[in-house]
């Protein structure tokens, strides 16, 4: 049974493995008796003693491969803790609009896991769940995400609560302004009635996509949602990425709280996981 990313189309896969781990990774295969481990010619087994779940190994291009949950348990080996929560989010992602694109959902991770107890990297693997969601639209949403999220033992700013890809129903009015008959918002705080709009070079950057997001910041707040909007030069940036979080946590009425003693070096590596600028609008073209 073959364990490899390149087996299930994740998107923005480099960013999630590292470009140099994405491009060259091994083939990793499991194998049921601990005397038949190899590793030669970029292939690495490993061995598996303890039972699967049905469904852990399915038949895709001719070969059996690790199901994207046990994809997700068996990397847990491999991939810092950052890096295996990142995986997760684009795991779960899909286009807008489009949730049975996404390869598999935080329910099914959830699952699989509650049934793996034991196996090597399931501690890790329960750890980073706890944190993934389904529906990022992209690889920079899965990381804003991230650093407004998690708690600060990881580097965040421990501002959870925020779910993707929020659905708004339009009047025929609003319809006909957008010419569409919902509005869905990146990230939104349904408690506090406040929705976080990433604003990328990409797609943000024209005066038509300006001035529709003007429009749909306009009906929002109608709907009495508070829009903020998160553009790459304050993710980018420490300090005003921060700054954001601070406006953001008085608006969802959550303080931030800095106290874990590995803060900075945490946030450092998470901040790490962020592509270099040149490589951001290729990544949301893909």
């Amino acid at each position: 049974m073959r364990v490899r990313q390149a087996e299930w189309d994740i998107p923005q896969k480099e960013a999630v493995f590292g470009y140099d781990i994405s491009a060259a990774a091994a083939t990793h295969i499991t194998v049921c008796d601990h005397d038949e481990r190899f590793k030669n010619n970029g292939r690495r087994a490993h061995s598996c003693v303890l039972p699967l779940p049905t469904g852990a190994v399915v038949f895709r291009n001719g070969k059996s491969v690790a199901s994207p949950e046990l994809l997700f348990l068996e990397l847990a080996n491999e991939l810092s803790i950052h890096r295996l929560i990142l995986l997760g989010l684009q795991l779960c992602s899909y286009p807008v609009g489009s949730p049975s694109k996404a390869i598999t959902t935080k329910q099914n991770l959830v699952k699989f896991l509650e049934k793996t107890s034991g196996h090597r990297g399931h501690r890790k693997a329960m750890r980073a769940v706890k944190y993934i969601e389904n529906g990022s639209a992209s690889i920079m949403e899965s990381l804003a995400f991230m650093i407004l999220t998690l708690p600060s033992n990881l580097g965040g700013y421990g501002l959870n609560g925020a779910a993707f890809g929020y659905k708004f129903r339009l009047s025929d009015e609003e319809r006909m302004q957008l010419l569409q008959n919902y509005c869905i918002v990146d990230m939104y705080y349904k408690h506090a009635k406040v929705a976080v709009e990433y604003d990328s070079f990409t797609h943000h950057s024209s005066p038509a996509e300006q001035g529709k997001d003007a429009i749909r910041a306009e009906i929002l707040r109608k709907h009495g949602i508070t829009v903020m909007h998160l553009s790459t030069i304050q993710l980018y940036n420490n300090v005003a990425c921060r700054d954001f979080a601070r406006s953001l946590s008085a608006k969802i009425n959550k303080r931030i709280r800095m106290q874990s003693s590995k803060y900075d070096e945490m946030n450092g590596l998470l901040r790490e996981l962020l592509p270099e600028k040149d490589c951001e609008s290729k990544l949301q073209n893909k």
